[in-house]
């Protein structure tokens, strides 16, 4: 049967499957700005990244030398001189998801990409199934199953399709491998690494498939050109795409903080650490790839090796063991990882592997599980009761999985308040803040602004130039002069907050001791700060003039901070203290 023709059953089962993924995305469009996105990598900084090219008008600017001053730059009068983030270390403008962010508004373009992302995720791993996995017709149900199932994974969306555009790719270079493509497969590659990300998973993607075809051409003693151009033209398309953030990393234009993090505090050095760690992964993949729990997977995987070798059919059993195999290789690639990057040090190499994480194979994960579970299945009788039953279980675990979904539906049926978890117009609280940039009355490129209880991201969106912001990539000296103001701070919290600024500082926020690691403190908290003790001094040489602060500071006055005013916003979830930074010393020093 052609992969294009399908039965009438088969196309009720499409058709069906497509109406639920409507049902899937109907939330975030029924709540509007009202839905809840997450926060964690999300809103607190990946999604922030495309919209503030947007809003700076940087998002199609190639140029090596230009900078966005929106972030971690000093202000006027400032005695210490930072221009602000390279636009190289951001999204590039060749990327689909940066046009989407500057032609829509930023809520509208981040569910389009959502559905899209999850609707290429469900045609990807239908075809991979029909035409190469679950190919007889009785297996129709069993194979829009598994490609709705796919569809669910809660992949982050500021990540394009580096995950639910694997199956699609991997269906395109096996017609390859076969000599049975289309233009349809060419039009594919060229368009990948244009919704993708290099960093995050084309790299790793580009190295799958090339140990695939390596071993498929050994086995048959013959090069596949076909495959090797496909290859080659993906790859060569991944480097241009991301051409200004690769000729950085490799040529250094600027130092990045990146180089001082520090593997062997950031992660444990004991055995039993890195084999739980690894243990961790593979049960439960990371959660910005596509978090659930695979464990059903592979209890599924197992059962079908053990009956497959009763069969006996051993090149079944062979490929299901080699699979888990693999997946644990991965886990522990990445459970290890640290050793490597501690033992080659400050070498040229370890400066290397500490800047650019090379462990990241955990990308791959999903799709590996879920081609997995469809080989295992064909172990079992199609459309069997216990095919079903394996079916309707993991719709169960994708279901758990989708914490941001199940908070939406809550939401929509009134069992989830705005204080348990903020929605994107809560959170971003543009209304208030717009009262906030009122009532200081200047240009905002004129003065800096710290946050204190919240994500900088907030004030970012709203077109404040922050000092703190949540960066993967910026100047290392920026991490010193910065870390000046928090550092008595640091000194009184914990060791955890100590090694995360000192090993990481990818949040260069101001932390306290009093409010710990947490970021996020609504108007309901009641949490205040009493005994904070900052160095406004060099507050003042960044240039930073107000402090805005989702907590009260009572002691304001001893740090040479004045309250302006409280903001309050029914919509917001934040209740907004403004001080205001005086540059003189209020009080003689002890």
């Amino acid at each position: 049967m052609s992969l294009y023709s399908t039965t009438t059953t088969e196309k009720s089962y499409l058709l069906i499957a497509i109406g639920l993924l409507v049902l899937y995305i109907f939330p975030y469009v029924w709540l509007g700005e009202g839905a809840h996105l997450t926060i964690h990598d999300n809103l607190d900084s990946d999604f922030l990244y495309l919209y503030l090219l947007k809003i700076t008008h940087t998002a199609f600017d190639f140029d090596l030398n230009t900078v966005i001053p929106n972030v971690m730059s000093s202000g006027l009068g400032a005695k210490l001189s930072f221009s602000g983030i390279p636009r190289s270390a951001f999204r590039t403008g060749l990327n689909l998801e940066v046009l989407s962010f500057w032609l829509l508004p930023p809520y509208m373009a981040q569910v389009v990409n959502f559905s899209a992302i999850h609707a290429i995720g469900f045609v990807g791993m239908y075809l991979l199934l029909k035409k190469y996995i679950l190919q007889e017709p009785n297996w129709a149900f069993t194979r829009v199953a598994l490609a709705f199932l796919f569809a669910l994974v809660p992949g982050y969306i500021v990540h394009g399709i580096s995950v639910s555009g694997q199956p699609l790719l991997l269906f395109t270079f096996l017609n390859l491998l076969t000599k049975q493509s289309r233009w349809s497969d060419w039009l594919i590659i060229i368009l990948f690494p244009f919704y993708s990300f290099f960093v995050w998973a084309g790299l790793f993607i580009c190295i799958a498939l090339g140990v695939i075809g390596l071993a498929n051409m050994i086995q048959r003693r013959k090069i596949n050109w076909l495959y090797i151009n496909g290859l080659l033209l993906l790859s060569v398309l991944y480097l241009g795409s991301e051409w200004e953030l690769i000729y950085g990393f490799i040529n250094q234009t600027y130092i990045s903080q990146r180089v001082e993090f520090d593997y062997s505090q950031l992660r444990s050095m004991r055995l039993m650490d890195s084999l739980r760690r690894s243990a961790d992964l593979f049960i439960w993949p990371m959660f910005n790839t596509g978090a659930f729990l695979t464990l059903g997977i592979f209890l599924v995987a197992g059962l079908g090796a053990w009956r497959a070798y009763r069969k006996p059919d051993f090149h079944s059993a062979k490929w299901l063991i080699s699979l888990i195999f693999l997946a644990g290789l991965i886990c522990l690639i990445h459970g290890f990882y640290h050793y490597l990057v501690v033992w080659l040090g400050d070498s040229s190499l370890g400066l290397k592997f500490r800047v650019f994480q090379f462990d990241r194979f955990y990308f791959l994960l999903p799709t590996l599980w879920f081609f997995l579970f469809a080989l295992a299945l064909r172990q079992f009788q199609a459309n069997g009761r216990w095919s079903q039953l394996f079916l309707i279980g993991q719709l169960v675990l994708m279901l758990v999985a989708n914490k941001e979904w199940r908070i939406n539906l809550g939401k929509m049926t009134g069992y989830i308040t705005e204080a348990q978890y903020p929605s994107f117009r809560a959170f971003f609280a543009e209304n208030q803040f717009a009262q906030i940039r009122d009532y200081i009355g200047k240009p905002q490129a004129d003065y800096r602004v710290i946050c204190v209880g919240m994500h900088p991201s907030v004030a970012q969106f709203n077109g404040f130039y922050t000092l703190d912001s949540y960066q993967n990539n910026y100047p290392l000296p920026y991490k010193y002069a910065f870390r000046k103001i928090i550092a008595t701070e640091l000194a009184k919290g914990t060791r955890q907050m100590r090694v995360y600024y000192d090993g990481y500082a990818c949040r260069a926020y101001l932390y306290t001791a009093e409010l710990g690691m947490n970021y996020l403190f609504g108007k309901t908290q009641h949490k205040a700060l009493n005994h904070l003790q900052i160095n406004t001094d060099a507050l003042v040489d960044l240039g930073g003039k107000y402090i805005i602060s989702a907590v009260p500071i009572q002691n304001a006055a001893e740090n040479r901070l004045r309250l302006e005013k409280v903001f309050d916003e029914p919509e917001s979830y934040w209740r907004i203290w403004l001080y205001r930074v005086d540059n003189k010393t209020l009080y003689p020093r002890l």
